[in-house]
Order: structure tokens, then C-alpha cells, then sequence
């Protein structure tokens, strides 16, 4: 059973690895790293966010925290897919990848 606090544990987690694969994904986009960097690098943080999603899937909290488990289990899916795709997309794709994902940061605030 999560906790407030371990909801929020949850929450800074998934924040942290959405804002890093948003860094991750400009600089690619922008040509500051190597694509051998930004797939390695983006199949970490898609392996974290991963394990994430599937144990808040399993989650089990107290009512009043139902809310905010969906929540966090809806964004730590989308994050996990834009990291699973961050590191074999295209340059505009990249771009567009970086803004979900910082998108998704700002959600979890």
C-alpha cells in the first residue's frame, strides 16, 4: 500500500527521468550528442521509467490517493514510451519527443 510520501517519492522519480530525457532529446536534436549516446542513454532512463509504470500499475493506496496513483501511472507509461522512442527517432522527431517529455516533468511539479 503507497503512501502519500511514497506517492510523492514516485512522483520526483518519474519528474527526474522525464526532465533528463528532455535534456537528452534537445541535445540530440541539436546535434550535442551521438546517436550511439543518446540510444544507450535513452534505453537507461526507458528501463527506470519501465519499472516504474509496472510496479504503479501493480500499486495498491488508500482511496483519497487513487487520484494521483492513476496519475502517475498514466505519465510514467508516456514517459517510458517517449524514452523507448527518444533513442531511435529522427532529429525532428527528437524535438518533439523532448517536449512530451518536458511536458510530462512539468505534469509531475
Amino acid at each position: 500500500m503507497l503512501s502519500a510520501k511514497s506517492l510523492s517519492q514516485e512522483s520526483k522519480s518519474l519528474q527526474s527521468l522525464a526532465s533528463e530525457g528532455a535534456l537528452l532529446g534537445r541535445d540530440a536534436h541539436a546535434g550535442r550528442t551521438t546517436r550511439t549516446f543518446t540510444r544507450v542513454h535513452s534505453e537507461e532512463l526507458f528501463k527506470a521509467a519501465s519499472k516504474a509504470a509496472t510496479s504503479l500499475r501493480a500499486a495498491k493506496t488508500a482511496p483519497k490517493l487513487e487520484p494521483k496513483l492513476r496519475k502517475l501511472t498514466f505519465l510514467a507509461g508516456r514517459i517510458s514510451v517517449d524514452l523507448k522512442l527518444l533513442g531511435h527517432a529522427s532529429k525532428t522527431e527528437q524535438a518533439l519527443l523532448a517536449h512530451e517529455l518536458e511536458l510530462a516533468a512539468r505534469r509531475l511539479e
